[in-house]
């Protein structure tokens, strides 16, 4: 539930419990009159003691966002100040499919039409690499995207995350053990790394891209396995890599043995029709190609794939057996249906013109309204952008923005521990209006 939103906030621990409940209560994600997770419950997501959770819980009781049932647990108050709160708050943080844009009616009615195409198929036991036929539909669709590729080298997983463990936690050919990430990278796959204690090595990645000849010295020095990236509209900062920074660190990654594990999450957004992954611009085969199906279809749908050269089919298959016998077959089914049909076309279309229109509102206002204080990145489509302020911490300004009902994220926790870091915050344009957008600019450039 907090992925995205766990940050480590200055102070207490408990005050920054105590924030991402109060977050969850803003923006909706607990209702009012919501029993809340159990003490023990969020001891062990957020990996805090039960006594930090206890005081976190107290604190919301005083602020009379929560109230305690003897022997039951705590709930949201129900009372119309808490929702003429939530009506207020602007979501810059949270990522999730508008309603507008959200094609769970259509998904609905494939999942439907999979059932009566495949019957009780989709309720048995299936191979852990994924239903024949949606992998059979995906070497046609991916052929959209450049990619021509093989059925028996694709994979399906539950989402992208179960592919980035496996990878994370797999013995490659050689017997190398550290991953190369990119500072800032994807919160979730440090913490992976993290809870497998695989050893990560950082390098530097900004809008202009990397330093190649310090990517060079790692490759040359260091015990990479793997490095990964996210080529095109990076979360957290939306940056994007040319054709030709792909194919220089493609070159050296090649050069010196090491896969890239290419996260291609938001291909679906791709504006550029000639902006290639890095998987077919390899010659030697040392990419590793995943990408989701959550981001712009539907999150709870779970499903990804992994695209694996044929040294690493049979490691990859066995860890992830051992994680679960297959991927749902039902989602399976449904979403090999919607991948066939004009509902997916029309889908992307939608999806990202809406995307596109949001970028365009956040980078005109920027353009406007901010001044020198202050530096921006905007990609031309995307989830995310990033914002860089000069006389005040990423922290403090998340935490002010907070007390001015604006969510966003600083990028904190996209960084390991240690390495030099920028003071940057993460504004994720899903779930804010045209209006929303603008005036939480006005609000940031009055805080700074």
């Amino acid at each position: 539930m907090y992925t995205g939103i766990e940050r480590d906030i200055m102070g207490y621990k408990y005050e920054t419990v105590a924030d991402l409940i109060r977050q969850n209560i803003y923006t909706g994600e607990y209702k009012p009159g919501e029993k809340l997770p159990s003490i023990q419950k969020l001891s062990n997501e957020l990996n805090y003691n039960t006594d930090t959770i206890v005081k976190a819980y107290k604190q919301l009781e005083e602020e009379h966002l929560i109230y305690a049932v003897s022997k039951s647990g705590y709930y949201v108050i129900k009372n119309e100040a808490n929702t003429d709160i939530n009506k207020s708050v602007i979501d810059m943080l949270n990522t999730s499919i508008p309603g507008k844009i959200n094609p769970y009616k259509d998904f609905h009615h494939c999942m439907n039409k999979a059932i009566s195409i495949y019957g009780k198929k989709l309720f048995e036991y299936s191979s852990p690499k994924g239903m024949p036929e949606l992998i059979n539909t995906l070497t046609k669709h991916l052929v959209n995207f450049q990619l021509f590729v093989k059925p028996e080298n694709i994979f399906i997983t539950n989402g992208s995350q179960q592919a980035l463990y496996i990878l994370g936690a797999m013995s490659f050919q050689d017997g190398r053990s550290k991953v190369l990430v990119e500072q800032p990278t994807y919160s979730v796959m440090l913490k992976i790394l993290e809870n497998a204690k695989i050893p990560v090595v950082g390098i530097k990645r900004t809008n202009e891209g990397l330093d190649l000849n310090e990517l060079e010295k790692i490759f040359k020095k260091d015990d990479i396995k793997f490095f990964y990236t996210m080529p095109r509209y990076q979360n957290p900062t939306g940056f994007c890599y040319n054709n030709d920074q792909k194919k220089e660190i493609i070159k050296l990654a090649e050069k010196y043995d090491v896969y890239i594990l290419e996260d291609d999450y938001l291909a679906d957004l791709e504006l550029d029709k000639k902006s290639y992954p890095m998987y077919t611009m390899s010659e030697k085969n040392r990419v590793i190609y995943i990408r989701s199906f959550s981001k712009t279809l539907l999150p709870g749908l779970r499903l990804g794939m992994a695209i694996l050269p044929k040294e690493l089919h049979q490691k990859f298959i066995d860890l992830k057996y051992s994680i679960d016998l297959n991927t749902s077959i039902l989602t399976q089914g449904a979403l090999e249906v919607y991948l066939k049909s004009n509902m997916y076309k029309f889908h992307v279309k939608r999806t990202s013109k809406f995307y596109q229109s949001k970028m365009n509102v956040l980078k005109d206002i920027c353009s406007y309204n901010l001044h020198n204080k202050i530096t921006w990145y905007i990609p031309e489509t995307g989830l995310y952008a990033y914002m860089e302020t000069k006389e005040i911490s990423s922290q403090i300004l998340e935490n002010l923005l907070l007390n001015n009902k604006v969510l966003v994220s600083n990028i904190k926790n996209c960084y390991l521990e240690g390495f030099k870091r920028k003071d940057g915050i993460r504004l994720c344009v899903c779930n804010a209006s045209d209006e929303h957008i603008i005036r939480a600019i006005d609000i940031i450039k009055s805080l700074c």
